[in-house]
């Protein structure tokens, strides 16, 4: 009679297959769950921005003037919300200069901002961060001739 070389039993194998299986599915479950919260979190920001940017965001420019390549303006909140900083296009876009400043509600506050090209004109839009997710109210925007 033939002795059977020792291994492991068939049921233990079993039990073992079905422990990596499990190890693995979570695994793969946290990692994926970790990326879609992410992705639906940062999709509501990016509606709490928009919906904000449609009725709480108004932005006024009562003066801006230029000296030499330095921009000065004047910036009113006339919204009934916080936002977090504004966006310079100077010349319709040509460099975009950002300030990184909280504006309360009813705030004016000058800035200056300097600009590599001669300023004829800006826009100066409100930017505002929700949950970490930074936007810029572009239809908020106010157009100012210099």
């Amino acid at each position: 009679m033939k002795k059977r070389g020792k291994g492991i039993s068939p049921l233990i194998a079993t039990v073992l297959l079905i422990g990596f299986t499990v190890i693995i599915a979570v695994s793969v479950w946290m990692w994926y769950g970790d990326i879609v919260r992410g992705q639906f979190m940062k999709q509501g920001a990016l509606s709490d921005i928009e919906q904000s940017c449609m009725s709480d965001i108004f932005l006024e420019v009562p003066s801006a003037s230029k000296s030499g390549s330095d921009v000065t303006v004047t910036i009113r909140n006339s919204g009934n919300k916080i936002f977090n900083g504004v966006r310079v296009l100077v010349n319709d876009g040509e460099q975009v200069l950002s300030e990184k400043e909280s504006f309360s509600p009813s705030e004016e506050k000058t800035i200056t901002v300097t600009a590599s090209v001669s300023a004829d004109s800006i826009e100066v839009m409100p930017m505002i961060v929700r949950q970490g997710v930074p936007g810029t109210c572009s239809e908020k925007g106010v157009k100012y001739k210099l």
